[in-house]
């Protein structure tokens, strides 16, 4: 086929990318959790037929960074060749191209007629899998432990779901079976409408029309990326990031990259890093990819370069087999996030060298994951989870936000009239921004928050996992480092502190607070406007105890 207009091309490549805008869309309006519903702890993209993301929705970076690994894994270990419009692949597995349990995967073929177009895709976190606790097991030294692990599986539609040997066999192991269902179905419809554009595009362009657009999408984002590193200056980096310890430790563990960039290409090694750890902390490979090419990404000068698999052509990335951020096959990796946001700032701090001004101070950036359940005593449970983070870190010219997700996540804070409809065993007691909770600086850090749930029914159980509660989120350029976070439970009178990973049966009437901590500063505090901190002040961002003991402002 002649090289196609670069006006046409446009308008395919947009159309593509809206398919899978309106993918995500649709689960997310679908999904029966509020963890997908509300959260969106979700993704939807669309694959060309050797399983490279050709078009991601603008959901959740740590799933659709790695969606092509995902299908790279299931092109390996099954047979796609006779693959018919009522085919479906599903996964969970870490270890054949998953991150973790509670993520499925959904791949399902896109044909026009005979001919086979692509494939759409999509991710949702379900609330449980199986495995020795509900929701989160944080004894776990075995991925086994974690809950129903699911390889990649190749089934029919109409034969295996709707009541079918695999929809039987997954549920009968899940506590949450019928809101895991809905939310599976939900994933279904999502890819049907992914299916349904890219067949009305191939009607009225024509199936080679379609390809040519999708090679052509991943041409033009490999050379804008390339363009973006060639701007970065030469040479090798090195940077690390710790988080605080795993469940089963006390030794902080450390992520180390080493960046080298050369011309056009990048290269990410990750030689020197801690080797695996024993409880669910580790990473695996995927998610320690995902992590990576969003830290690089994120700081190219230009932003707006499409994302798909082109991105990463001129990215290399090595990781150790057997280290926390790539274990060995069996390891547990349910609270993998901790490690894989480690990546992304060990990424930034190496990175940070070569362009200073491009780079943030540490984010709170961890995933703090609070899982209440109540069984229900038939061998199912009601469960809630709440997604959280902290606040943003400053940058050059910027401020950090204030209590949003960080950037592997993007997850939405569910609403308190949504988690007290449907979860009435709980009551939101606090949910307020913490003043002084981010870090000084020329630009102040984002604010961390508190939320506090009271318990108004017996039988509850709290799992949780999160970080920064020992090690915070560090300055850059002279700016100060951001407050740690902490966890408590009050039972009548008596506050009992908790680790940043633990599991508690509560009783009626206890108050569970979990305190997030903000975002790090950026550059010397005493290098402020004046008049910010006095903004700073009226606004409630800091108090002036705060400003007198870093920006040598006179308390009142």
């Amino acid at each position: 086929m002649s090289e196609i207009d670069p006006t046409r091309l446009a308008i395919l490549a947009r159309g593509l990318k809206a398919a899978a805008e309106e993918m995500g869309l649709n689960l997310i309006r679908s999904a029966f959790s509020t963890v997908v519903r509300e959260a969106r702890d979700c993704s939807a993209a669309i694959l060309d037929i050797k399983g490279q993301v050709i078009a991601q929705g603008d959901v959740i970076p740590m799933q659709t960074a790695a969606m092509s690994r995902s299908f790279a894994a299931c092109m390996a270990q099954l047979d796609l060749s006779k693959v018919t419009p009522d085919s479906a692949i599903l996964l969970n597995d870490p270890y054949s191209g998953g991150q973790h349990l509670n993520d499925i995967i959904l791949f399902q073929p896109i044909f026009l007629d005979a001919k086979l177009l692509g494939w759409t895709g999509n991710t949702a976190h379900h609330l449980d899998i199986g495995g020795g606790t509900a929701g989160i097991n944080p004894a776990a030294v075995e991925l086994v432990q974690e809950g129903l692990i699911i390889p990649p599986i190749l089934f029919e539609v109409s034969r295996d779901w709707h009541g079918g040997a695999v929809e039987r066999l997954i549920f009968a192991n899940i506590r949450t079976a019928e809101i895991g269902l809905g939310d599976i179905n939900a994933q279904f419809a999502a890819n049907h409408i992914g299916i349904e554009r890219v067949q009305d595009m191939a009607r009225r362009e024509g199936p080679e029309m379609v390809a040519a657009a999708m090679a052509a999408s991943l041409d033009y984002s490999e050379r804008r990326t390339r363009a973006a590193i060639a701007a970065l200056p030469d040479g090798c980096w090195t940077g690390k990031a710790w988080f605080d310890h795993d469940i089963l430790g006390t030794e902080p563990v450390c992520v180390v990259a080493t960046v080298t960039i050369q011309g056009d290409a990048l290269t990410v090694d990750f030689t020197g890093t801690t080797p695996q750890v024993r409880g669910m902390f580790n990473a695996p490979i995927a998610s320690a990819t995902s992590a990576t090419l969003t830290a690089v990404r994120s700081i190219l000068a230009d932003n707006d370069i499409p994302a798909n698999d082109g991105c990463n052509r001129p990215i290399t990335l090595v990781f150790p087999e057997g280290s926390v951020i790539n274990p060995r096959k069996g390891a547990p990796v349910r609270a993998r996030m901790v490690a894989a946001l480690r990546t992304l700032d060990a990424v930034h701090a190496a990175l940070a060298q070569a362009a200073p001004d491009a780079v943030p101070a540490q984010g709170f950036n961890t995933t703090t994951a609070l899982y209440f359940s109540q069984p229900r005593g038939d061998g199912t449970s009601r469960m809630y989870c709440d997604v959280l983070s902290g606040g943003f870190g400053a940058g050059k010219n910027y401020d950090g936000a204030h209590a949003l997700d960080h950037i592997l996540s993007s997850c939405r804070i569910t609403p308190v009239e949504s988690l007290e409809q449907v979860e009435t065993y709980l009551r939101i007691r606090r949910f307020a921004m913490l003043p002084d909770s981010g870090g000084a600086g020329a630009f102040q850090g984002g604010l961390g928050y508190v939320r506090e749930y009271e318990v108004v029914e017996s039988g509850v159980l709290l799992t949780t996992y999160s970080d920064h509660f020992e090690l915070p989120p560090k300055g850059a350029g002279g700016g100060r480092d951001a407050a740690l976070g902490r966890l408590s439970i009050q039972r009548g009178n008596e506050i009992l502190p908790q680790p940043a990973a633990t599991i508690q049966t509560l009783q009626k009437g206890d108050v569970v607070s979990i305190f997030l901590g903000g975002g790090a500063g950026w550059g010397r505090p005493e290098d402020r406007d004046p008049g910010r901190v006095k903004s700073d002040i009226a606004d409630g961002i800091i108090t002036p105890d705060f400003a007198s003991r870093f920006y040598d402002v006179e308390p009142s």
